[in-house]
C-alpha cells in the first residue's frame, strides 16, 4: 500500500475517531478526576518517497504522546537501527504511532 492510500486512511480514521469525540461518544473532558481515553502503542511500515526526510515523516506520523519531533525523530532511528539521519527513496521504515483503537 503505498504512503497517499495509509495517509488517507490515517485522516480518515481521525475524521471517525473525531466524530466519536464530538457526539459523546468518548468521555474526553477537562475535569480532573475524569476518565480519558486509551490510546494504544502499534507500529507500521511505510515507504520512503523522493524528498522525505525524518522531519517530514515526524511532520505526517508524530501524535500527542511524543514531546517534540526530535524524540520522535530519536525514536524512529533507534527503531530502524539509523546512526545517521539520511534516508533514502524506495527503502522502507518502522514507524510508531498512536491510536485509541485496539487492533
Amino acid at each position: 500500500m503505498n504512503r497517499r492510500v495509509k495517509t488517507f486512511f490515517v485522516v480518515l480514521a481521525l475524521i471517525l475517531v473525531s466524530g466519536g469525540i464530538f457526539s459523546g461518544k468518548f468521555a474526553l473532558t477537562a475535569n480532573a478526576g475524569t476518565e480519558t481515553e486509551e490510546r494504544y502503542k502499534y507500529y507500521t511500515s511505510i515507504e520512503i518517497e523522493k524528498g522525505d526526510s525524518l522531519w517530514s515523516i515526524a511532520e505526517e506520523y508524530m501524535t500527542e504522546e511524543y514531546d517534540s519531533k526530535d524524540e520522535y525523530i530519536n525514536e524512529v532511528m533507534n527503531i530502524n537501527h539509523l546512526a545517521t539521519d539520511k534516508i533514502f527513496e524506495g527503502s522502507y521504515l518502522c514507524i510508531p504511532y498512536y491510536s485509541a483503537e485496539v487492533k
